[in-house]
């Protein structure tokens, strides 16, 4: 009996951690709340079965299951029923992020577990007042303090940091087997002297460490990746002053000639070649428009990224067709729209300088009712390899997707890509109201 209640405090312990673990949810509060809950009652009710099959000998394979098998069982099938209610039910996270979270709290719970049993001198099954009292002495504060001063701080984190959680949460997983293993050794402990409490704490010590570690891990990937943001804002910037001086040049070219065109002007008036005047002026116009093209939107700041790239483009010879049809962009930040129309852009670019023969690229960014969709094509011949609907190709080092996406996701939007008939595409597609929220929020995320 005393058993089954620890087991049935545990479940609770549980089920209130997994809520407040969720830190991107997928459903309301209330809803993700009673799937933590049904995940406990589930755990429980196969616990008292496995219970029964201990203690009846009425039932099936009675006498077939001993205590540390019952405890093994059990363990087992808490751990599967939780960490698949949390990754897949509760948290939109994708998978590899909450599997960290997972791993990141059963390793905790292990090393919460393993200093109750060191104090207590108990082992699995043990149920006195003391472990229960322990269990939820140490559990319930800490879970107030997790609640009030770090969730939001986690929230933050984990929402702006897109990349390094797949060695993360390896490492956590390979962590949390270790304190597992250490666990089991526990059961199988004559007594707990002083050796063994130094190698249990110290275990458990290296644990926390390593989680530390890892947290920090993350952090260093996400100004890594910020880092690499403002390289390429720095980029664009220096672009933009070269294609300003480049402007300059040609408008002091411009005013140097302008007596020589009046002259050829002035000679066909003389002469009274009215045509060849017009002929004159239209091919006058012609290479002048040439010099100052760049006229794609009245956002300066899109065409200004536009001209940019597109201008490097056609200048390394690579043919771009371009259709912007672009009015008011709504509650998008100018900084977003130049995170993501120069990482892709600038990925077009480079993939076409990579190319041989002759590369085009198109162009498109048009609004449809609330959205704001820009598609970008380029030429692209080699095989692209696809992981998770993102381009990984060692051909295509896709530079800053994680920041696209970070910024698609600002605006409950999407991003895709796909490469087929020789053409690499990516379509992105952004609500551009109602987000005004959102984007208040986390407009510094990226």
């Amino acid at each position: 009996m005393n058993a089954l209640i620890t087991n049935i405090i545990n479940n609770l312990i549980h089920g209130l951690w997994f809520y407040s673990l969720v830190l991107e949810p997928k459903h309301s509060h209330k809803k993700t709340m009673g799937i933590s809950a049904g995940a406990a009652v589930v755990s429980q009710a196969v616990m008292m079965v496995l219970f029964m099959w201990m203690y009846r000998p009425t039932l099936p394979f009675w006498g077939s299951i001993s205590a540390k098998m019952l405890y093994f069982c059990g363990y087992c099938v808490t751990a599967l029923i939780f960490g698949v209610a949390f990754v897949f039910l509760m948290s939109a996270s994708e998978p590899v992020k909450s599997l960290f979270v997972l791993s990141a709290y059963c390793s905790f719970w292990t090393v919460i577990y393993l200093v109750i049993s060191i104090v207590t001198n108990t082992f699995a099954g043990a149920g006195n007042l003391a472990v229960w009292g322990l269990r939820l002495g140490l559990n319930l504060p800490l879970l107030v303090i997790f609640q009030k001063y770090f969730k939001k701080k986690m929230q933050r984190m984990y929402k702006e940091i897109q990349i390094g959680y797949g060695t993360v949460a390896v490492v956590s997983v390979f962590a949390f087997l270790v304190m597992t293993i250490v666990i089991f050794y526990n059961e199988k402990a004559e007594r707990h002297d002083w050796l063994y409490i130094a190698m249990i704490l110290s275990t458990g010590s290296m644990m926390v460490i390593i989680h530390v570690l890892l947290l920090r891990f993350i952090a260093q990937a996400g100004y890594a990746d910020r880092l690499k943001q403002m390289q390429l804002h720095e980029k664009y910037l220096q672009a933009q002053i070269s294609s300003y001086e480049q402007m300059e040049q040609n408008a002091r070219q411009t005013r140097h000639d302008i007596r020589h065109h009046h002259m050829v002007v002035a000679e066909y008036a003389r002469e009274k070649d009215y045509q060849g005047i017009l002929s004159y002026l239209q091919e006058y116009e012609r290479l002048e428009t040439e010099k100052y093209t760049g006229a794609y939107c009245k956002n300066s700041v899109v065409n200004n990224v536009l001209c940019t790239y597109i201008g490097k483009a056609r200048r390394n010879g690579t043919e771009v067709s371009s259709d912007i049809r672009l009015g008011d962009t709504g509650e998008i930040s100018n900084y977003d729209l130049v995170t993501i129309l120069a990482n892709i852009l600038e990925n077009a670019v480079n993939a076409c300088d990579r190319e041989e023969g002759k590369c085009k690229m198109e162009v498109s960014l048009r609004q449809k009712g609330s959205k704001l969709i820009f598609i970008c094509k380029n030429t692209c011949t080699g095989k692209v390899k696809f992981e998770d609907g993102i381009p990984c190709s060692q051909e295509r080092v896709s530079v800053g997707i994680s920041s696209v996406r970070c910024c698609v996701d600002k605006y409950d939007g999407s991003v895709n890509f796909s490469a087929a008939n020789g053409m690499f595409t990516c379509q992105v597609i952004l609500n551009s109201t109602g987000n005004k929220n959102k984007v208040d929020r986390g407009k510094n995320s990226c």
